[in-house]
């Protein structure tokens, strides 16, 4: 659910992105990143202090990412729900616990336990991030901030730059446990920042109506699945079991419930964004793979240490910050991914020919290859998700994108599990490098092969208009908001705040409002031809339902008609076509029309081209309209109607007229 617009006219003055958000939105967004780098270099140097193999401190990796996998998607949804803020503070305050934790533990018991506590600390910046920056973006009017989201891209990069030599330091002065301590310092300054500069959220707590039946299924299949993934054998037979029920059980449930957790319906009607979620699982499956496998390599098949390691590693990470600068403000994702998955693959290609006295000018070069998809991949995917996520569930959308690349961290770390056994050696490496090869390659075919990414960069969807409205010639239309049909919206609550928000605006401004329903009486049941497509509604319990007269057919209660507003009730799919409401507008002079309605693919989409024909000016309200398929809602609003019609969020509204 959308942030209130009173929150998000707070941000800032003018129309620009709000300056003073950058410095927290980075301090959240980098907490995960730094810890992810820092460890790489840590974890021969914990093996060695605390007696364990590489297939236990995996687990330092696995713990992380089992605990951000969960909590990203769960957290995100919070922040839809209540806001940025009061979900930033306490996580950021949890990632200073952890590093306590994490400094002071005597086994790696404790520390996989520091570890789990750090990933759920971590889930909130990056959703935060994102929900503010959609937030930004509603209330300046540019929906995609290019330059805002490369500067969150650069600054991860960048960390990753750090993490790595920062880790040798940290490790050279105080021993593995400042790699730990660090995280203390770091969360006193993203909570000051955040309470400082975070704009308040307005909506009220309330009582928690979150599903958490949905949320516990969730957790259930994915903690069961990655733990069959860390450690794959005959004996673990009962959780794939496990897996496979937890997640029928989670689908049956979103499926049914009236607010899910994770919409189901939505993620299914919207195949370019599962498309980026699957190519993050492969994306990440390879980065992981090479920042913890590689690196590991370097200490124990190379004989490097852990401060050495970290500036042999250093030039990936500058790769991926200058790709990405010089990248960032190109609109394309299609290029960008393709040519990660070349890269990518290349350098996966030569890890095969590495061996223990490869010079390290050759290692060197491997590392600059792996930093060119290192800078695109997570900005092509984080542009991906900005733009192909329902507008009011991009926290969620930008968390599910974090768990499905903290699932490849997972499957990554299992395979160096697997390969790598009681040391990272020169053979482990190479069998851990056919499987990269794999990987790379499904990779660079999904890319390839899929037609959405040319269709993801979609025509600006809140285009700024040259002419502001007349009041007094523009007539808000909300169509089908009636009792039987908006009962079948998911989240129709917030669907009807924001139709009343609009209608509150329009009614401030002198403007005209107009309802549109759909019913029947009697001879016009009767009139129903049979080769109508409404021919199936005469049978009497259709009757009954879409009779005129029927509680179903009236203006849902939550909304208010008022006496000098227009009405027209209509027995067809356009509002035009069976009413007079083309002659009640003319006669109020009216020749601007701003519509709402559900479905998108229905009522809009057939007013829109009535009104069209018809010589109307067309505005239509991305996020007052819903449809039973979002993709197809996301297609029309995106592709469709910007033909014909400006595009925009109710928020933007207010800034159209005269």
């Amino acid at each position: 659910m959308s942030t209130p617009v009173k929150t998000r006219e707070r941000l800032g003055a003018g129309d620009g992105f709000d300056r003073k958000l950058i410095a927290p939105l980075v301090s959240g967004a980098i907490l995960n990143p730094i810890n992810s780098t820092i460890v790489s270099v840590a974890l021969v140097p914990i093996g060695v202090a605390l007696g364990a193999p590489p297939s236990q401190t995996a687990w330092l990796i696995s713990a992380l990412y089992l605990a951000t996998a969960v909590g990203q998607p769960v957290v995100g949804r919070l922040i839809d729900i209540y806001g940025p803020r009061r979900l930033f503070l306490p996580a950021t305050a949890l990632v200073g616990v952890a590093g306590v934790i994490g400094a002071l533990a005597p086994n790696l018991a404790v520390l996989i336990v520091a570890r789990v506590i750090l990933g759920f600390g971590t889930c909130a910046g990056y959703p935060a991030a994102m929900r503010l920056i959609r937030d930004e973006g509603r209330r300046t009017g540019k929906d995609s901030p290019a330059g805002v989201l490369t500067i969150l891209a650069i600054a991860t990069q960048t960390i990753a730059v750090i993490g790595p030599p920062l880790g040798g330091l940290l490790i050279g002065l105080g021993g593995w446990q400042a790699t730990l301590a660090i995280n203390i310092p770091i969360a006193i300054v993203a909570f000051v920042l955040g309470r400082l500069r975070f704009p308040r959220d307005e909506r009220a707590p309330g009582k928690l109506n979150l599903d958490f039946p949905g949320m516990a299924l969730f957790a259930t299949t994915l903690v069961a699945l990655l733990l069959f993934l860390m450690n794959p054998h005959a004996g673990s037979w009962y959780l794939v079991v496990i897996t496979v029920l937890a997640a029928a059980a989670f689908t049956v449930h979103e499926l049914r419930h009236p607010r899910p957790f994770i919409d189901l319906r939505v993620l299914g009607g919207n195949v370019p964004l599962l498309l980026t979620y699957g190519r993050a699982l492969l994306a990440y499956v390879v980065s992981y793979s090479f920042i913890y496998g590689f690196t590991q390599w370097l200490e124990d098949g190379r004989g490097l240490s852990a401060s050495t390691t970290g500036l042999v590693t250093l030039p990936m990470f500058a790769t991926g910050i200058v790709v990405s600068a010089i990248t960032g403000r190109r609109q394309g994702l299609r290029g960008k991914l393709v040519v990660a998955a070349v890269a990518q693959l290349v350098a996966c290609v030569l890890l095969l020919t590495l061996m223990p006295a490869s010079p390290l000018w050759t290692i060197v070069g491997i590392v600059l290859i792996f930093g060119i998809p290192q800078g695109l991949n997570s900005l092509a995917l984080q542009n991906a998700v900005y733009r192909q996520a329902n507008s009011d569930d991009v926290g969620t959308s930008a968390g599910l994108l974090r768990t499905f690349g903290y699932l490849g961290a997972i499957v990554s770390s299992a395979a160096q599990g697997g390969f790598y056994g009681q040391r990272a050696d020169t053979g482990g490496l190479h069998h851990l490098a056919w499987f990269l090869v794999i990987a790379s390659v499904v990779f660079l075919l999904v890319n390839v092969l899929d037609r959405t990414l040319a269709r993801s960069t979609h025509p600006e969807r809140h285009p700024e208009m040259t002419e502001q409205l007349d009041p007094a010639r523009t007539a808000l239309l909300v169509m089908d908001y009636q009792a039987g049909i908006v009962s079948r919206v998911a989240d129709d609550q917030a669907l009807v705040d924001r139709v009343d928000t609009a209608i509150a605006d329009v009614r401030a401004h002198g403007g005209h409002v107009g309802w549109v329903r759909v019913g029947f009486d009697d001879a016009e049941f009767d009139a129903i031809p049979s080769t109508s497509v409404f021919a199936r509604m005469v049978s009497p319990e259709s009757r009954a339902v879409m009779h005129a007269a029927a509680p179903a057919t009236q203006i849902d209660e939550r909304l208010s008609p008022q006496p000098q507003d227009v009405s027209v009730r209509k027995i067809r799919v356009g509002a035009f076509t069976t009413t007079d409401l083309d002659t009640q507008l003319r006669g109020r002079d009216v020749d601007t029309l701003v519509l709402a309605g559900i479905s998108t693919s229905g009522v809009v989409l057939s007013t829109v081209r009535e009104a069209m024909d018809r010589d109307y000016r067309i505005l239509v309200l991305d996020d007052a309209s819903a449809d039973p398929e979002p993709g197809t809602h996301e297609f029309l609003t995106g592709t469709i109607f910007p033909k014909f019609a400006t595009v925009l969020d109710v928020d933007a509204l207010t800034k159209l007229w005269a």
